[in-house]
């Protein structure tokens, strides 16, 4: 992504003999250390295919011989000392895991990039212009939503947002570097206005300022907007993957062909997700409910091949938008349902249009499944926690675990959801109902929280709502079927992390999970720290026949009770979903319980990015 430098550093000189030889020895170099970069990538993701693979086939066989052979052991132990400290939340990142990664990436690329290069600013510039394309094909690579890396790694697109990020920031780091490094060297020839007049370099002019923009719509304008993030995010790339191949036109600098080839990337994962819509488009419509407090069911009449609770499809209803499709998680397949809750742009327009038709059917299509979780019938004894719209996935995994449990089967489950209100319940009635009705209910513990439920003491204490499964009726301390799951004497309800959204800026708190997942959860952050109350609304009548107690939960006790009594010789895969603070806790408890003498447990955080 540069002009030919002179020996000593820049320079056309395309007459000079001597300057053509180093140009030729210069690209030889350059060409080899982007393959040791390459190589260096291939392993990165080697670690994570061996290691996901290696530890799929040691649990096969753990679970045929009842137990990890003397074999395996070694490889068990090391494994779990090794998730136990990577599992666990630090600042900045999203586990030590995942920092570890990030880490090992940079030192890649800082490595790569002062190997086999002189001092000279116009070299120094030039690898950098190298780093910038690599990386370029790198961040397309971490985009695609057909990646291969879901196969290979059980890692989907969603979960690879927090290197996908990184590696953007960092090319555009590089290109910025490149085009200052090499300003400076021609403006130190007195030759920066003619190679500025260059076609090549206005075309990299162009594209430095589309870059921008594409970091300039991630960073900001997705936290306020995110459909205007979207639209600038692509037409700005777009815009920059051109101008970066006028910039670099020759097809023997090799150059060219990486430009070609990642642009080539973008746009076949772009020609196979239109190909679904198309196809899912014939004869399947969507029928559209609004829901209370602002939520709205969609259900399809058809349902994509593959599509499991759980999952994810991007969905496309032309009614409310033409030209967009926005994910949603599945909760359901027969028939294909999805629960979203309103905020700006799509999802609001959508609530109003289901308001103004309840009922109504309009055609729709859908680009997907997405998504990958570990199979929970893998597992013994099962975790699932939600906070607010969180449920959205626990729903759906719940019910992908009704529908494939046999008459024998001995798995036990513990659904954990808390809501702000109580009229979030009525989201998922059917659900709720099926969780007491169902065949396998009695291996379902369901605890349901309201989050802000004031009334008097006196009304707790008398209301008893039905209860299920060993969840106890509302009291303020204890009841008399026995004593209640833990509730957190912490005063900010778990579904709270962030400050109040009012209607006007409501679009400013909504993370990309929400949107690229639609776990959209309105969150709320009280600023003064106090006991919750243990209360509930004298309007509370609830048919789901599930005990909903006032507060919030300990989770970390609730998670630490659950993994205590599982044998050793068995399974237990925990997973959440909902807001940042709950995930924490999430974390945090179930690293700290991934032990070498306890149970094998497995950790699955359903957050959009790391």
């Amino acid at each position: 992504m540069a002009g030919p430098p002179s020996p000593a550093g820049g320079g056309h000189g395309h007459e000079d003999p001597a300057r053509l030889a180093f140009f030729a020895a210069r690209q030889l170099v350059n060409e080899r250390v982007m393959k040791i970069y390459v190589a260096g990538l291939c392993g990165l993701i080697a670690v994570f295919v061996v290691a996901h693979w290696t530890r799929l086939a040691c649990v096969k066989i753990a679970r045929s011989y009842q137990g990890a052979s003397a074999l395996e052991r070694p490889f068990v132990i090391v494994s779990r000392l090794a998730r136990n400290v990577l599992v666990r939340k630090v600042p900045g990142f999203k586990s030590a895991g995942h920092a570890l990664l990030v880490a090992t990436y940079v030192a890649l690329n800082a490595a790569v990039s002062f190997t086999n290069v002189d001092s000279s600013m116009g070299n120094i510039a030039n690898r950098f212009g190298w780093m910038a394309l690599g990386n370029l094909a790198f961040v397309v690579f971490l985009a695609l939503k057909n990646t291969p890396l879901a196969f290979l790694t059980a890692y989907s697109y969603e979960r690879l947002n927090c290197l996908h990020h990184v590696a953007g920031y960092l090319m555009f780091v590089y290109m910025v570097l490149h085009a200052a490094l090499y300003t400076a060297f021609f403006q130190s020839q007195n030759r920066l206005i003619s190679i500025f007049s260059q076609e090549e370099e206005i075309a990299a002019i162009v594209a430095g300022f589309s870059f921008l923009s594409v970091i300039f719509s991630a960073t900001f304008l997705r936290r306020v907007w995110y459909e205007l993030f979207y639209v600038v995010h692509i037409t700005a790339w777009i815009m920059g993957i051109v101008t970066v191949g006028l910039h670099l036109p020759h097809i023997a600098k090799k150059t060219l062909i990486v430009t070609l080839l990642t642009a080539s990337m973008w746009v076949l994962d772009r020609m196979i997700r239109a190909a679904r819509v198309l196809y899912y488009s014939s004869n399947n419509q969507a029928t559209l409910h609004p829901l209370a407090n602002g939520g709205t069911k969609i259900v399809f009449k058809k349902a994509p091949a593959r599509a499991e609770p759980g999952k994810h499809c991007f969905v496309w209803i032309p009614a409310i938008r033409k030209f967009e499709t926005h994910p949603f998680t599945i909760h359901r397949t027969e028939p294909m349902e999805f629960t979203v809750k309103a905020h700006n742009g799509f999802t609001r327009d959508l609530h109003k249009y289901a308001v103004a038709n309840p009922g109504a059917a309009v055609t729709a299509s859908v680009d997907g499944p997405y998504g990958t979780f570990p199979d929970p019938m893998e597992f013994d004894k099962i975790v699932l926690i939600a906070g607010g719209g969180g449920a959205t996935f626990t729903f759906g995994l719940m019910v992908n675990i009704l529908e494939r449990m046999n008459e024998d089967a001995r798995k036990k489950v513990s659904f954990i959801w808390a809501v702000k209100k109580h009229e979030n319940l009525s989201w998922f009635k059917e659900h709720l109902e099926m969780l007491k009705s169902h065949e396998h209910s009695p291996h379902i513990d369901v605890s349901l929280y309201v989050t802000r439920a004031p009334v008097s003491t006196s009304v707790a204490e008398h209301l008893h709502l039905p209860h299920l499964h060993g969840a106890h009726s509302i009291s303020s301390g204890s009841s008399d079927g026995g004593q209640s799951p833990p509730l957190s004497p912490a005063g900010d309800d778990i579904e709270k992390g962030v400050p109040p959204i009012s209607d006007s800026t409501q679009a400013a708190a909504i993370t990309e999970k929400e949107m690229e997942r639609g776990i959209e959860t309105q969150v709320e952050h009280k600023e003064t720290a106090g006991p919750v109350a243990i209360t509930t609304t004298t309007t509370t009548t609830h048919p789901y026949q599930h005990a909903v107690k006032a507060g919030r939960p300990d989770l970390a006790t609730l998670i630490r009770e659950a993994v205590s009594t599982t044998p050793p010789n068995q399974r237990v895969l925990v997973a959440g979903c909902g807001p940042d603070p709950l995930m924490r806790v999430i974390r945090d408890t179930t690293a700290r319980l991934i032990r070498t003498d306890g149970p094998a447990v497995e950790l699955h955080c359903e957050q959009f990015g790391w």
